[in-house]
């Protein structure tokens, strides 16, 4: 069974609303809330002006899937989402299932069952586990509040120019590489 949680990136709710619940508010009462609450937000508020109602997409919370505990069983492997299937705000959804496929692959290529297995949970789960931490962080540092996005609006900019770098923010999780021609070891 999914955990149920409001993404802090979605519309601020006080609870879950499924995707029925949502679909009770009418599509340009969602536009109105989105554009009230990116008013000050850019490029949010440039885009958000030139959606219509009728072309807005209405799905509600976003489903978190839990952790998985063992991603194989005998010769049976999970990839991908059927085994880790971050929040999507991570952005990371396909490249994981892609990193993942490789990876299984070279074991399957290096090692005979089960330790092929074995060694694709071992070379996978750290970075698996880092990216869905670093997107639910993330999420929950999204709504700020009033007095947050006035802070953040002063900061971001400066932070931007001086220390948070694109290559050092995103580096380890852009960055990441497979070696395919490196043997896996058991």
């Amino acid at each position: 069974m999914a955990q149920r949680r409001r993404d802090a990136g979605d519309l601020p709710s006080p609870e879950y609303l499924s995707m029925a619940q949502a679909g009770q508010t009418p599509p340009d009462q969602w536009l109105r809330q989105l554009r009230d609450v990116h008013a000050d937000d850019l490029p949010a508020r440039d885009v958000l002006r030139r959606v219509d109602a009728e072309d807005l997409l209405v799905v509600g919370g976003l489903e978190i899937m839990p952790k998985v505990p063992h991603w194989h069983r005998d010769r049976m492997v999970l990839v991908g989402d059927a085994t880790h299937a971050p929040s999507s705000s991570s952005g990371q959804g396909a490249s994981l299932a892609v990193e993942s496929a490789i990876q299984l692959a070279r074991c399957l290529r290096d090692l005979p069952d089960p330790r092929a297995a074995t060694a694709y949970e071992r070379l996978r789960r750290d970075r698996v586990t880092k990216i869905a931490v670093n997107a639910e962080h993330n999420n929950r540092q999204k709504a700020f509040g009033p007095v947050g996005s006035a802070v953040m609006s002063v900061l971001m900019p400066i932070a931007l120019k001086t220390f948070l770098k694109p290559t050092r923010m995103f580096g380890p999780v852009h960055g990441y590489r497979i070696d395919w021609s490196l043997p896996v070891a058991a």
